[in-house]
């Protein structure tokens, strides 16, 4: 249960901390690394995210932009309010795990059927026999998360008012800066600086999101079949086997190993197979 809480509150996190206007163009992935792994993917992404250098004329409005993103995000604001975004949208979405049948269904090997056919109070007994404290435990776990989560949205805090400022300075001139500036400043739109990046996590802008889900997947239709017909007619990957001696010997002279070892070095290629192309991509 660990590894699915952290997969979707990792998933959760993407999610939010992507702009509304850019969240059609970062394709990110549920694995979550940790270490050296960490920041090597850090790296790349950096070098996938180029960004063009600001021009004087928007160098000029930087600080307008910093001022805008400083009333939407004042110190401390965006950890105290992811934390408390994550904990809203967590609990809900994870209490199927604290369910007794879920709990049955994970610790014991026996066919639906029979667990259908057990009464609540039935479950929530022989759940109580395996897991005393099942009931608390992914609140427990929760808790921490959403702790350890604030802190990181805490961290990310000023890099992203960074990146905000910079974006508000790119897109809107000197003029939408200000007349921006004068709408925050009124009552109504000081309260939309303030909950205007929380809309997007919304409880019913997240169900309205989830009930959409079904059509949303089949809209990709047949995407497997599709992708092995978009690579038909490349070159297909090759094995040791398929290397000429002068190819092993070069290939051994990059990687420093000896010539004779290579092909215990070189793995074969897998098969393109439906579960190789939908989790491969």
């Amino acid at each position: 249960m660990r590894n699915v809480l952290k997969t979707a509150s990792f998933s959760l996190a993407l999610a939010m901390t992507t702009p509304a206007w850019a969240q059609d163009e970062v394709e990110a992935t549920t694995e979550i690394p940790a270490g050296d792994s960490m920041a090597e993917i850090a790296q790349m992404m950096g070098a996938i995210f180029q960004t063009e250098p600001l021009t004087a004329e928007q160098e000029e409005r930087l600080p307008q932009a910093e001022a805008l993103v400083g009333t939407m995000m004042p110190e401390g604001f965006y950890g105290t309010m992811m934390s408390e975004m994550m904990d809203k949208m967590m609990r809900p979405m994870m209490s199927m795990f604290t369910q007794p049948k879920f709990v049955l269904a994970g610790r014991l090997e026996i066919d639906q059927e029979r667990l259908d056919a057990l009464d609540e109070e039935q479950r929530a007994e022989l759940a109580g026999l395996l897991d005393p404290g099942y009931a608390e435990r992914a609140d427990a776990i929760i808790n921490v998360m959403t702790d350890k989560m604030g802190g990181a949205f805490s961290v990310m805090e000023k890099p992203m008012r960074e990146g905000l400022s910079k974006a508000y300075a790119v897109r809107f001139d000197e003029n939408q800066l200000a007349d921006i500036a004068a709408f925050f400043a009124t009552p109504t739109g000081e309260i939309y600086a303030r909950e205007q990046m929380a809309l997007f996590a919304d409880p019913q802008v997240m169900q309205s999101s989830m009930q959409a889900l079904p059509a949303m997947m089949g809209s990709f239709g047949d995407m497997e079949t599709a992708m092995a017909e978009a690579m038909a007619t490349l070159p297909a990957e090759r094995s040791y086997a398929d290397l000429t001696e002068a190819e092993r010997a070069r290939m051994a002279e990059l990687l420093g190993v000896d010539a004779a070892a290579l092909e215990d070095v070189v793995k074969p290629p897998k098969p393109m197979e439906k579960e190789t192309i939908s989790s491969g991509l």
